[in-house]
């Protein structure tokens, strides 16, 4: 899984209890889609993002469904559990637009910009299987020198630095969208569409 900016290098997983709570609540709603299935949750806080991948990997294939969303955080809002709720509603849009149009779907393979429940977010849908990309970081060597991934004992407090420490966290830019009639009348047509995971907020149908 890659990051959207060039200069997210350091990154700390999410606590693991708290993937395993957007696991259950992918699972919840989408249990109908997941019989025959592996659902994977891998979400990353880096110094000025934040990243989640959930990856739809069907039993006998090689290939990966994976939904990708990457948002900024601010140190100084300390919003960063918010922002991880945004990225979970997105991914979760995309994921119910994938399984009603059954995998016929048009989303971006780059990073790109959308407005979401009123901030900007960026999302892109690859087909990496998680297990071989682990497999092929190891054979690199990326693991402990590119990653510099923070093992379990540090990730159980990655929210808490993330949204205190200023070198986790600095404080980004132009993050908000202003939204003017137009966009609310489409947040109206689409208030019902999808599913409402954690934030609860009503969302744009993502194309």
């Amino acid at each position: 899984m890659n990051p959207r900016l060039k200069s997210s290098k350091k990154w700390t997983a999410f606590p693991k209890e708290y993937s395993e709570q957007i696991q259950a609540v992918f699972r919840e709603n989408f249990s109908q889609y997941l019989e025959n299935a592996e659902l994977l949750i891998e979400g990353r806080i880096y110094t000025e993002e934040i990243v989640l991948r959930v990856g739809y990997h069907e039993e006998g294939r090689l290939a990966q469904a994976n939904f990708e969303v990457s948002m900024n955080y601010s140190q100084s809002e300390q919003d960063a559990v918010s922002r991880i709720h945004n990225c979970v509603d997105a991914a979760a849009s995309m994921m119910m637009e994938y399984f009603e149009k059954e995998g016929e779907v048009d989303f971006p393979y780059v990073w790109k910009e959308y407005p979401f429940q009123g901030k900007k977010l960026y999302l892109q849908f690859t087909t990496e299987n998680s297990s071989l990309e682990a497999e092929a970081n190891k054979l690199l060597g990326l693991e402990d020198d590119t990653l510099l991934h923070e093992e379990d004992e540090s990730d159980e407090d990655a929210l808490s630095r993330a949204e205190h420490s200023e070198e986790l966290s600095p404080p980004r830019d132009d993050e908000d969208y202003e939204e003017g009639a137009e966009d609310e009348d489409e947040d109206r047509d689409d208030e019902d569409s999808g599913p409402k995971m954690f934030s609860g907020k009503s969302k744009k149908k993502l194309h």
